[in-house]
């Protein structure tokens, strides 16, 4: 029973890994542009800080991690049309239009990526780190804030919470298909705005290469017996190290 009420309390903490998450690709997206349309360093640096201080600021942050439903794709948005109006840039319908469905197909892609449910924080984590590059220090304490309180909201999560968190984003998501330029360049998605996932890379924590069979001994066997059968995804797989966290 510890389990299921477990699993059901982590489907109520998506709110803040949402909208951190999506913020944080927000933030990728919109300093690129400031970028490519020659925006002054100072001007630009001023409307990133105040997007970052509305979007981390301490009270929002707080109510997020209150244990509450995901919010309706509609409410989602809105947030982010605030957020991103909280500075001195204003974008048009359409334009906010791009910059939403380029969020939210990153992250859905982040979300898909993950090749264990823990790695959900990482990802989030990362994209606060990221966003420290990009701020002056008079805002880093926000970021610094909304960070830890990630790091001890999720971190204390079972795997099978973990689990039940993922799906709860991803649900979020279903049926959700754009078409995103630097995505199809990429080989990233499909014309038909599907995923492509690759089989190579990092496993979860604890596994083994596909191709490994170990035969265990009964009681007048010595040894345990270990057999490898050499799979296709056998040398693009690696073991991640136990000091590699999650």
């Amino acid at each position: 029973r510890q389990a299921v009420r477990g699993a059901g309390m982590s489907s109520l903490l998506g709110m803040p890994m949402m909208v951190i998450n999506l913020g944080g690709e927000m933030m990728y997206i919109l300093q690129q542009r400031l970028v490519a349309q020659n925006i002054p360093r100072e001007k630009a640096k001023k409307v990133i800080a105040d997007i970052v201080r509305t979007m981390y600021n301490t009270k929002f942050i707080a109510e997020l991690f209150k244990p509450q439903d995901l919010y309706s794709t509609h409410a989602t948005r809105q947030i982010f049309d605030r957020i991103a109006h909280s500075s001195i840039m204003r974008l048009s319908e359409s334009s906010m239009d791009k910059l939403y469905d380029l969020m939210t197909t990153g992250f859905k892609y982040q979300i898909i990526s993950c090749t264990c449910p823990e790695d959900l924080l990482t990802v989030t984590t990362n994209h606060l780190t990221c966003i420290r590059t990009m701020v002056s220090s008079d805002v880093l304490s926000l970021l610094d804030a909304a960070a830890s309180m990630a790091t001890t909201t999720y971190g204390q999560l079972s795997p099978g919470s973990m689990a039940a968190l993922r799906q709860t984003l991803l649900k979020n998501f279903q049926d959700k298909k754009v078409k995103v330029s630097p995505f199809l360049l990429e080989g990233i998605q499909n014309s038909d705005a599907s995923m492509v996932l690759k089989p190579q890379g990092m496993l979860p924590l604890g596994f083994a290469i596909p191709g490994q069979i170990r035969f265990f001994p009964r009681t007048n066997y010595p040894e345990i017996q270990t057999v490898f059968y050499p799979l296709p995804l056998t040398n693009v797989c690696q073991v991640r190290d136990v000091t590699d966290g999650v």
